[in-house]
């Protein structure tokens, strides 16, 4: 067992006195990864609040869930201005704007790149202290994929104070080396980062509500600082379900 793994299993049973009116906020989880995200938040014992962004007013069963209607122009919102405490944790999820199937269109608010560095700088203002930036998982998972998330608008996240910052994103070390941008600001704060792209072949079937444990586990687990989590690493924590089929 890895030391990251052996952190996360500790972060999985610690006590439940450790969390106590710990709050979490999530915003654009209209993709797989950013809806499961959702739901492993909402059973987390970390949290006793979950707020989410959605686009219009809607009733919520769940009693630590807290529906926040975004306005349709986010450039002007402070999402702290509707919350009694501001939460600790921000979850971010910039999707690419994927046609959706479903016959009833999801209630959850889509934020962009330039969007979460806005919100993440208000949020941040407003008292939140870690982030952890989400995109999607098909983009991590996928051999040459272009990130969601712009270099600028990570910087500015980064920029913006948070004491802890995770990013899951695709990696590609030619690029770093091309324009370093983010990577070559953060420096030696991002530790444990994958050297490359996974291969699609051999990496590729990892499960969606495991890489969401994974998230909230690894925010939870890692120390103050950055970390940058790919496909490698996503891959050594929730393992690759064609493994077993395989023995």
């Amino acid at each position: 067992m890895t030391d990251l793994q052996q952190a996360l299993a500790g972060a999985q049973h610690a006590p439940a006195t450790a969390t106590v009116q710990r709050a979490a906020f999530v915003i654009g989880n209209t993709g797989k990864l950013g809806e499961e995200l959702l739901n492993v938040l909402l059973e987390s014992p970390r949290y006793t609040a979950v707020h989410v962004g959605v686009r219009e007013a809607m009733r919520s069963y769940v009693p630590k869930l807290h529906p926040l209607v975004a306005p349709g122009d986010l450039g002007a919102w402070d999402p702290c201005a509707g919350m009694k405490r501001a939460p600790e944790d921000l979850y971010p999820c910039i999707e690419l704007g994927a046609k959706s199937f479903w016959k009833i269109p999801k209630p959850y608010a889509a934020i962009t790149s330039p969007q979460a560095a806005t919100l993440a700088r208000r949020m941040r203002a407003g008292g939140a202290v870690s982030v952890a930036v989400i995109t999607p998982l098909e983009a991590i998972l996928q051999l040459g994929a272009a990130p969601a998330i712009r270099d600028t608008d990570e910087l500015a996240i980064l920029e913006s104070g948070f004491t802890r910052m995770l990013v899951l994103r695709p990696i590609d070390d030619a690029r770093r080396a091309a324009a370093p941008g983010f990577f070559g600001t953060v420096g030696g704060v991002v530790t444990r980062t994958p050297g490359s792209y996974m291969t699609p072949k051999s990496l590729q079937p990892v499960r969606v509500g495991r890489a969401a444990q994974a998230t909230v586990d690894t925010l939870a687990s890692m120390g103050d600082g950055t970390r940058v989590m790919g496909a490698e690493q996503l891959r050594e924590l929730v393992g690759d379900p064609m493994d077993a089929k395989a023995r």
